[in-house]
Formats: structure tokens, C-alpha cells, sequence
């Protein structure tokens, strides 16, 4: 559509009732023949004397302007409320039919309630409704927005000397000036001490590991920005991340979303900030504490068997060492040490989040190692039970019982007894080992395991206390734990090259003096903290600015999480699953939490 420059003539239409007899009478000013009507005048007289373009474009209270508030930051338009002075705000696509609406909702003389219609009968015009609207084309940086409308409006006949009234419709072009102004919620987020609720994630584990658990919380915000769009802001600690909000439902909301991705405990406290008494109000601020599971994918723990006893336990699983298999909304584990006898459906069991913290926490689900300390085995040998998992004892030399997705038609775990050597030792010695994992459908002679070497190992002075008094007499100690198959080749180390920047950095921030020591060690640990916050928004996608945060830098940092998705497809699996939990957020949300929610905003 072009754009129309200046002021649009005015074009007026005469609309009288149908004429019962086809008498034509002159124009009382130009002359021109026209149908009878009450002012016995031709459109364009009256157009001359009723100009409806003045009547639109007056502003409230008599400005010349019409504005329309937008906010500059998140770029919503404010919709004008009847009941309180600020408006609610709104995002809107440009040109759009709901803009086009929030446009006429701006004009006074289409508000009755504005005094619009009070102006409008000063001047001899009746109440003014809308044909029909459209669009104008207007340069995009002009703030201005400009509207073509046709309009109908009941011109009194006692202005122009006749006994009636004239129905006129014209077409006219009214003009909105676009002006800044912050919404409330852009408002609080830059004003201090704003926020009502804070949400505290924790995962705190003392062996120092990855925390896989928070690592994939991070992945899956990343990719959902509905969940994120409520959180002020968010800052880094020890063990995991604070979240800000501005309500209390907003941080229940995120909390109860979170618990559906992993298992954890949720707690809520307040504190009470200020009251007044007089009017019987307070300002409290809530604490939504979120403490996860510990344990993580590929685990190896011991159950305690006095767990049951406090309301806990794994079942058949307790007093063995077991794997984690999964970490969802239950944790999955697995027997590290399965009789040949058993099925492989005795081997599994799942320990809902609530039993883990009342069976005693880490007490009676002790880490015995982490996958860090995983080593690399070459398989020699697999031969699978027969202990009910459709094995018959021959050893397992061809494809056809190997599991190759849901379509192979095979069970994907099956025990099996596995021979395998340490791959840093193949070739250089001779010892092998021998043990039954559940991995018998996955394994093939010449393949790479990771598992965990305890022979070799030396183990803490709790571990030992653990294996003497929280085992059973039945469990046997493996020489080796296997835990998955390995797809990937060995990973490239950059650790010379870490040494030499370090060591360029310890020569170039050399101090001279004990005060100037300290300042640089202060320096340094301000730096090392915002770099770890700005990291952690990056990757949860807080940060908007491309520019915002080194890419380089959360490449290096995610680079082992990356190699171990490519490797494991079951933990590429668990991450989709809880990007499609986290994106169900606005759909389980009822209008009974909105309206909540809006309540405890205004």
C-alpha cells in the first residue's frame, strides 16, 4: 500500500432514508441536484462544514496528538485499562488487526467513556462509528502510526437551520505518535530489591564431579524460552543457581516444572522483610529451596541394607553395590553384580525421589565413583546366562541376538559373562578379567567398554567401612564394574598447552608488593566469578546479546557433556524428553494460576 503525503481530502457521503418518489431538488449552496434530505445540501458542502478529521485526531484532553506507549525495552504496546490509570501490556505484530484495534481503542472520539462524544456534540456531530479501518504504510523508525478510516456519523439538522438530522460517512486518515514508556515488569527488573520470590537449585556432591544433573537442566532451559521469560535474573553458586521472581506463583510454577526433569525435594520459607500494622499488611519475601538428587547417570554406589528399615531402600537392590542407569522423575539402578541365575528384570529397580530422602540420603546411598574415574576395556570374550533372559550359555558370536534398536526385535540388557582387558594394558600384559554385566545384547567380542577397574583401585577409608558393614553377605565384589559401550575414540588433551597460558599468566600478573597481591587476588576472584555467571546465562539462554558471552569459552566448558551425548544415545534421549517436559509450560498452566499470578503482580 503507498503511502498517503499530507492531509487526506475529505470525502462525504450523504446517507438518507430511501426516497419514495424520485423528486430531485438543488444544492441550497453550489446548486447541485440532489435527493431531499434534512439539510438540503450535497455532500461536499457538508463535508466542508462538518471536517470529521478534526473531530478523530483530537487528542484527550484536547492535544493535538495521540499517543501510543510502548515499551522500549521488550517492545510491547500498552492497552488502556478503564478501571486504573496503567494499562496492561501486549506484544503485537506491526500493521497486525489486533494493533490496528489497540489503535482504535487510543482514538477519544470512539471512546464514549473519554469525553470523545462530549467534543463531538459541541460541534454538531452525533455519536461517530467505524466502517471500516486499514493500514497506511509508514516508514518503520518514524514512531508514527497512520490509519485510514470510513466513518459514519449523524450530523444535527439544528445547526443548519432544518427540522432534522443527516447521517454523513467520510473517510478520513488519523495519525498515532508512538512514545516510549517502560512497562512495570521492565521497571522492576531495574530497580533493586524487586524480587518476591527466589528459587535455589542445588546439587551438592563432595567427590567434586560433573554435576550431569544441572549440566542437563541447563541444556534443556536453553531451548525453552517460555519457561525462562519470568526469571529476572539468575546468579551462580557453589553448588548450582539462583532464580528470581517476581512472585511466588511464578517460582512454584518453575519449581514444580524442574521436578519433573529431576528428582529432587522442594521446600518453601519466608521471611518477613517489613509490616504495617495499622493496615494489616507485610512484605515477605519466599525462599523456594530445590535440592537434587546427587547421584548421576553412570554412578557406582553402594545401597545400604538398613535403608528399608527408615522408609527407603531398593528393594532387592538393597545391601548390593549398584549402578545409575537413569536419573528422571525416579532414579533407575542397576545390580552391579548379578548372579548368573537371576533375570534380567531382577537385576533393575527404581527408587522414586521421596524413598531416597527417606531412606537416609547419602547415607544410605553411598558414591563410590564417579564417571570420572571410568576406564577404557577391549572385550574379549562375551557368553551370555541362562538365567532367564533367553540366553542358553553359548557364547555370543553373531549379530542376530545383538540389540540394534527396538525394530532388532531383541531385549536391549541381557546378563551375560564378559572377558575383558584394560585397554592401556592390551598388548602389554596378559591379565584379563571376568565379569557378568547387563550389557550381553550390546556387547561384541573386540569392542570398547568403559566400566570401573576395582582391582587397581584404592578406595576411601568410607568406601571400605561401607563395603564391610552395608553389604550383604551375598553380594560378591566384581573385579570389574562394565557400564556402557563406548562409540567414541580416546580424547585429545590440551593440557600442555594449558600449562604454558598459565604459566604466561602467573609471569604477567607477577606482584610486587603484599598489598598488591591481595588486590590481584581479589581482581581475579571477581573475575573468575562473573565469568562463570555470564557462562551459565549463555547457556541457559539468558543472554540475548550474541556478543554477550565467548562462544569459544561454553564450547570448552560443555565439550565432555557433548562427547558423552555423541557417545551415549540414551542420554541424548533423556535430554529430549526433558526439553519436551519443560515445553508443556504454558499449555499445564490453568487460567485459575494466571489469574494469580496477575493478581499477586498488580
Amino acid at each position: 500500500m503507498s503511502a498517503a503525503s499530507g492531509s487526506v481530502a475529505a470525502v462525504a457521503t450523504v446517507v438518507s432514508p430511501p426516497a419514495r418518489t424520485a423528486i430531485q431538488i438543488p444544492c441550497c449552496l453550489c446548486g447541485t441536484m440532489i435527493h431531499p434530505n434534512a439539510a438540503n445540501q450535497c455532500g461536499a458542502c457538508l463535508a466542508q462544514q462538518f471536517d470529521l478529521k478534526a473531530v478523530l485526531q483530537r487528542g484527550p484532553g484536547g492535544a493535538h496528538d495521540i499517543s501510543v506507549h510502548q515499551c522500549r525495552r521488550c517492545r510491547r504496546y500498552e492497552r488502556p485499562s478503564e478501571s486504573s490509570s496503567t494499562g496492561r501490556y501486549e506484544y503485537h505484530e506491526p500493521e497486525s488487526p489486533e494493533l490496528l484495534a489497540l489503535c482504535l481503542k487510543h482514538i477519544p472520539a470512539l471512546q464514549h467513556s473519554k469525553g470523545g462524544e462530549q467534543h463531538a456534540k459541541s460541534v454538531g456531530v452525533g455519536r461517530i462509528h467505524v466502517v471500516d479501518a486499514m493500514w497506511v504504510w509508514t516508514e518503520p523508525h518514524s514512531m508514527r502510526l497512520k490509519v485510514r478510516l470510513m466513518v459514519r456519523a449523524e450530523v444535527e439538522g439544528g445547526g443548519l437551520g432544518a427540522g432534522g438530522g443527516v447521517t454523513v460517512q467520510q473517510r478520513v486518515m488519523v495519525e498515532l505518535v508512538v512514545k516510549f514508556k517502560q512497562c512495570a515488569e521492565c521497571n522492576r527488573e531495574f530497580t533493586n530489591r524487586t524480587w518476591h520470590a527466589v528459587v535455589q537449585l542445588r546439587q551438592k556432591r563432595t567427590d567434586g564431579a560433573q554435576r550431569k544433573g544441572l549440566i542437563l537442566l541447563e541444556t534443556a532451559l536453553s531451548k525453552n524460552a517460555a519457561v525462562r521469560k519470568n526469571v529476572l535474573s539468575m546468579e551462580t553458586t557453589r553448588h548450582g543457581f539462583d532464580f528470581y521472581f517476581l512472585s511466588l506463583m511464578h517460582a512454584k510454577v518453575f519449581a514444580s516444572y524442574l521436578a519433573k526433569v529431576c528428582p529432587m525435594r522442594i521446600k518453601t520459607t519466608q521471611k518477613l522483610v517489613s509490616s504495617d500494622v495499622k493496615n494489616n499488611t507485610a512484605n515477605m519475601k519466599h525462599t523456594v529451596s530445590c535440592d537434587m538428587v546427587p547421584l548421576c547417570r553412570d554412578d557406582l554406589i553402594i545401597v545400604d541394607k538398613h535403608a528399608a528399615h527408615a522408609g527407603g531402600g531398593a528393594g532387592r537392590l538393597s545391601g548390593r553395590m549398584c549402578l545409575v542407569n537413569k536419573v528422571s522423575s525416579a532414579i533407575q539402578l542397576i545390580d552391579a553384580s548379578p548372579a548368573r541365575s537371576i533375570s534380567t528384570e531382577e537385576a533393575f529397580a527404581e527408587v522414586p525421589a521421596d524413598k531416597y530422602w527417606k531412606g537416609g540420603e547419602d547415607k544410605s546411598y553411598r558414591i563410590l565413583f564417579s564417571s570420572k574415574r571410568l576406564c577404557r576395556f577391549v572385550v574379549l570374550d562375551v557368553e551370555l546366562c541362562s538365567g532367564g533372559n533367553g540366553g542358553d550359555g553359548r557364547h555370543h558370536d553373531s549379530e542376530s541376538q545383538s540389540y540394534n534398536g527396538p525394530q532388532s526385535g531383541v531385549g536391549k540388557y541381557a546378563l551375560a559373562d564378559v572377558e575383558v582387558a584394560r585397554e592401556a594394558d592390551f598388548g602389554q600384559s596378559d591379565q584379563t578379567y571376568r565379569c557378568v554385566t547387563h550389557l550381553g545384547h550390546l556387547l561384541q567380542v573386540g569392542d570398547i567398554a568403559l566400566g570401573y577397574d576395582l582391582v587397581n583401585s584404592v578406595l576411601p577409608s568410607d568406601a571400605e567401612w561401607s563395603m564391610e558393614n552395608s553389604l550383604n553377605s551375598s553380594c560378591v565384589l566384581p573385579d570389574v564394574v562394565l557400564v556402557k559401550k563406548c562409540k567414541g575414540g580416546a580424547v585429545e588433551s590440551n593440557d600442555g598447552d594449558d600449562i604454558e597460558e598459565t604459566k604466561e599468566e602467573k609471569s604477567k600478573s607477577r606482584a610486587k608488593s603484599s598489598g598488591s597481591k591481595r588486590r590481584e587476588r581479589r581482581r581475579k576472584r571477581e573475575e573468575k566469578k562473573m565469568k562463570a555467571l555470564e557462562d551459565a546465562a549463555a547457556r541457559m539462554g539468558f543472554l540475548e546479546d550474541d556478543g554477550a558471552a565467548d562462544e569459544s569459552l561454553i564450547e570448552n566448558d560443555r565439550s565432555a557433556f557433548k562427547e558423552e551425548l555423541v557417545n551415549d544415545p540414551e542420554l541424548a534421549r533423556e535430554l529430549e524428553r526433558a526439553e519436551r517436559e519443560l515445553a508443556q509450560v504454558q499449555q499445564d498452566l490453568t487460567p485459575q494460576q494466571e489469574d494469580v499470578i496477575e493478581s499477586e503482580e498488580s
